[in-house]
């Protein structure tokens, strides 16, 4: 393919992420992409995406999204499901862009390197294609940067806040079965990480980790590689708490630094924010990430630096753009199919991020407490 070439493209898995992002930016990419087939196990759901869009084509499996001779197929279904549909997806020969967590094992990320062949396979971390994140990687790289901390911290409300105006559909109508093998597929997973039956928080907390702290792992090792500091990382600390709904780990890094990650999950109150700050010896980065599901609503990266007086202090809020990062990353999808374009968000780059969230769920599931307060 060239450059310019329409990728005759399919989405399976029409729910919150799919609606929200992928099915609007592929219909709005026209030029880039023919969006031909919208696959879900929910008529209801299917039918309206179809009809939202004009999207010629509404099927219940992958399978026959794929006998409509695809290019390319954008899979937003259950995280569990992920493996199978990104292996489908390959023996067909179609080029792949998978939601994160890719797979939800560390052996069936290598299931998929080893299907993989010369196809594209991109993984949906959209935050490595943020305007602003391409800023402060430039910024990370403009000099001797000399890095003492890296934070982040995130208070999630969950989506309903920031997604109930875009009047997306729901379904009842998925078959039961389908529903109780995503399920078992979800325990399974848990009880792979711990080799035992995993109790409630447990379960909450390898989904915190997996679905919602693997984005803040994505983007740290992606900032930290701008510096030249890539993995595995010296995992020092990690935790879950409020019942598996917070979750946090903590790195070594090199020169006696640190890094610290957490996740807070807050349904009380309708307010997400993402800060990301890079602590280094000569300034600060601090990038703020409003919730993913607003559109046009910038990251803001603030440089502070000593002006060089005792207590002068340059202050620079950057904006980098209006663009969506869930646009570029599908432009960066395609770009990779027609170009043969460098993948940001690397089948690789997924497995180490796996591998991280993973030994961190086991060692914060250690280190609960064996009782709770006042029950010693």
């Amino acid at each position: 393919m060239t450059g310019s070439a329409r990728v005759r493209v399919g989405l399976f898995g029409a729910g919150l992420v799919g609606q929200a992002a992928h099915a609007p930016t592929l219909w709005d990419e026209r030029e880039r992409f023919d969006f031909v087939v919208v696959a879900d196990p929910s008529a209801t759901v299917r039918q309206a995406v179809a009809s939202r869009y004009s999207i010629p084509n509404a099927v219940a499996t992958l399978e026959e999204a794929l006998a409509l001779d695809l290019d390319a197929v954008v899979i937003a279904v259950p995280d569990p499901a992920h493996r199978a549909a990104v292996l489908t997806a390959l023996a067909a020969g179609v080029h792949v862009f998978c939601e994160k967590p890719l797979a939800v094992t560390v052996a069936e990320v290598d299931e998929i390197l080893a299907a993989r062949g010369d196809r594209v396979v991109q993984v949906g971390y959209m935050k490595l294609h943020d305007p602003a994140t391409e800023m402060m990687v430039e910024r990370l790289r403009d000099g001797q940067v000399d890095l003492v901390h890296l934070s982040v911290e995130v208070s999630d409300p969950d989506q309903a806040p920031f997604v109930d105006h875009l009047g997306l559909v729901t379904g009842r109508d998925v078959p039961p079965e389908l529903v109780r093998d995503t399920r078992a597929g979800a325990a399974a997973a848990v009880r792979d990480a711990l080799g035992v039956d995993p109790d409630r928080a447990e379960a909450r907390a390898f989904e915190a980790f997996l679905g919602s702290l693997v984005h803040d792992v994505s983007l740290a090792h992606h900032l930290l590689g701008s510096l030249g500091i890539d993995g595995p990382l010296t995992l020092a600390a990690a935790a879950m708490f409020d019942e598996g709904r917070g979750v946090s780990l903590d790195w070594l890094l090199p020169a006696d630094g640190r890094a610290h990650l957490e996740h807070l999950n807050l349904p009380g109150v309708p307010f997400y924010r993402e800060r990301v700050t890079a602590y280094c010896r000569d300034r600060i980065l601090e990038l703020t990430f409003p919730s993913p599901y607003l559109r046009h609503f910038p990251t803001r990266l603030v440089e502070r630096r000593p002006d060089g007086t005792v207590a002068g202090l340059e202050t620079t809020e950057h904006r980098a753009s209006y663009e969506e990062a869930f646009r570029n990353e599908l432009r960066a999808f395609h770009d990779s199919i027609t170009t043969g374009a460098p993948v940001r968000a690397t089948v690789e780059a997924a497995r180490a991020d796996l591998l991280a969230l993973i030994d961190a769920f086991r060692l914060a599931s250690r280190g609960r407490p064996a009782t709770g307060p006042g029950e010693a």
